[in-house]
């Protein structure tokens, strides 16, 4: 069975300033998709069905950067989840900049429910925030004033 390494840095925990190096095994399936000129991803083959975290966002990006491939189409069409942290991620590093990359990243077949999900993402992203700037602010001395202000403060 042909498989392939490709390398991911991963923060340690111990030191800011620390990686290591780790490998990501791929089966046979994914390997004959990179040797037969790739064009179209199945998400699901390289991910899952499931897309649970920012990481994996990332995953996919290191992916489509060590394939070489100058555009990608990312079929959705068996993706069965998504949360809102992977589409969240998905489009920052995929949708809001793509220009930061080295190559193009179309998506296609996405199911409904995650099309919602990445037309609320981006919105987010665009929308001015605003602030209010007519809620009161209150001092307190000490502990005591600020339990009482508390007792009588409406809910």
């Amino acid at each position: 069975s042909i498989v392939s390494t490709v390398c991911r840095s991963v923060y340690d925990g111990t030191e800011p300033s620390l990686r290591y190096e780790y490998p990501i095994m791929f089966p046979s399936l994914i390997i004959s998709i990179i040797l037969n000129n790739m064009k179209t991803i199945d998400i699901t083959q390289i991910l899952s069905s499931d897309l649970k975290s920012r990481l994996r966002a990332h995953d996919l990006e290191l992916f489509i950067r060590n394939s070489g491939e100058d555009t990608v189409v990312l079929d959705f069409s068996h993706v069965k989840f998504a949360t809102r942290s992977f589409i969240d991620e998905f489009y920052n590093l995929f949708l809001k900049t793509p220009s930061v990359h080295p190559f193009k990243v179309e998506i296609t077949n996405v199911p409904e429910d995650i099309n919602t999900m990445l037309e609320a993402v981006s919105q987010t992203k665009t929308r001015a925030k605003t602030v209010s700037s007519h809620i009161p602010e209150k001092h307190f001395q000490n502990v005591d004033e600020l339990l009482e202000y508390l007792k009588t403060a409406p809910l």
